[in-house]
């Protein structure tokens, strides 16, 4: 089976990965050159949270910047957020075919009526994960796995060619070293992974805080509680019966195991790359969905209503200021055993204070150096994007 997989980055490549390995013949499509190229050679490197370093290695992977040139695919995997959907469909249309298979993974509710518009609701699977990856440096990854099913499959229209297809890409799942099931009940499976994201990606994004250290608080727990219950009464309104106890006893916990340990992924558009985040996908949903079966959301559409305020106003925030001293304001300490040559904290510096030097650590990545230590105001950006915690900001004095 041809896949592209659209929207490479840390969950694409991992599904890639386990696909690649069940037997399919697999493209990541990415949009950076250098991650394609380190995805080609050495290849992608997976690690799972809390082993001991050093016994992966890395496997190579197709990579292509761009769909330009690829063939037709038997099916087309897309990992891109929510609001990128449209654009990422739009991109891919060369690839697919009238036979083609549209697979979404993507966070959320809502992604499958956007594949519809360009692409027979009969060739459309969703499902979720009970998996989670972070890209530590290109082409490297740590993954974590938890749940008794990690892919949950299903299909907008259900019928005999669509549980074929479904059950050989649950196969090659399996075969590459995962649980997967192709289930007719993927709508409850969806909606119990859209509890996990209600409870913690705006939140976490808002109060500025990683899912555990979220979770720790008794106030952050109770305002998690009160958006669960009115996402489990908005499912019920719309057919889909959850188990709260179910939930709180068994998926939260779970999913807490490998995900609690950074920021979520809609935290680090709010802080760290001021981005347009899937709110419109998670709580943004039971909002819209609340209205439309008339459930009262007064807690999500709160949550909801300061992460756009958030959004539209990324240029306005505060940024810390320092007087302009004689010399440096701050200290700067990036550590070479620890530094991996991400790029993270580069490409995240508002101020152009950082670079990655000539000379490679003690890993054998070219580490991260301050370029010009005078520019630092010490916002922190850096050092909450460092998956390693290699950087320390001190202020002067």
């Amino acid at each position: 089976m041809k896949i592209a997989v659209i929207g490479a980055g840390a969950m694409g490549s991992m599904l890639g990965a386990y696909l690649q390995a069940g037997g399919a013949d697999v493209t990541l499509v990415v949009r950076r050159k250098e991650l394609a190229d380190a995805l080609a050679s050495p290849g992608l490197t997976m690690k799972t949270y809390g082993a001991e370093e050093g016994g992966a290695k890395p496997v190579p992977m197709k990579a292509a910047v761009g769909v330009e040139g690829l063939p037709v695919m038997d099916a087309v995997l897309l990992m891109v957020k929510g609001p990128d959907t449209k654009a990422a469909m739009a991109s891919a249309a060369p690839v697919i075919g009238p036979e083609t298979k549209i697979v979404t993974l993507q966070n959320g509710i809502g992604n499958t009526d956007l594949i519809a518009e360009t692409v027979p609701r009969e060739n459309i699977f969703y499902g979720c994960l009970n998996m989670s990856a972070i890209m530590e440096a290109p082409a490297v990854l740590t993954v974590g796995l938890f749940g008794d099913t990690n892919v949950v499959l299903g299909s907008v229209v259900r019928g005999e060619s669509q549980t074929a297809f479904g059950e050989e890409l649950c196969s090659l799942f399996r075969a590459g070293g995962v649980t997967a099931a192709y289930t007719e009940d993927v709508d409850r499976e969806v909606w119990y992974k859209l509890l996990v994201n209600v409870a913690v990606n705006a939140g976490c994004g808002l109060v500025r805080l990683r899912g555990g250290e979220a979770g720790e608080d008794p106030q952050y727990t109770l305002l998690a509680v009160d958006m669960i219950k009115e996402a489990v009464a908005v499912a019920a309104k719309s057919g889909v019966q959850l188990d709260f106890g179910y939930f709180m006893t068994h998926v939260l916990p779970s999913a807490r195991k490998t995900s609690g340990k950074h920021y979520p992924s809609m935290a680090q558009d709010m802080m760290i790359r001021k981005s347009k985040t899937e709110i419109e996908f998670l709580n943004g949903a039971v909002e819209r969905l609340g209205a439309k079966y008339g459930v009262p959301t007064p807690v999500n559409t709160t949550v909801s209503r300061l992460v756009r305020v958030i959004e539209n106003n990324y240029a306005k925030q505060y940024v810390p200021k320092a007087e302009k001293p004689a010399g440096p304001a701050f200290t700067i300490e990036i550590s070479d055993k620890f530094c991996k040559g991400c790029g993270f904290c580069v490409k995240y510096c508002a101020r152009g204070v950082l670079a990655l030097g000539e000379k490679a650590g003690r890993k054998g990545y070219r580490t991260a150096v301050a370029q010009s230590p005078d520019k630092c105001v010490g916002c922190l950006n850096c050092a909450a994007v460092c998956p390693e915690a290699a950087i320390r900001i001190e202020k002067e004095g």
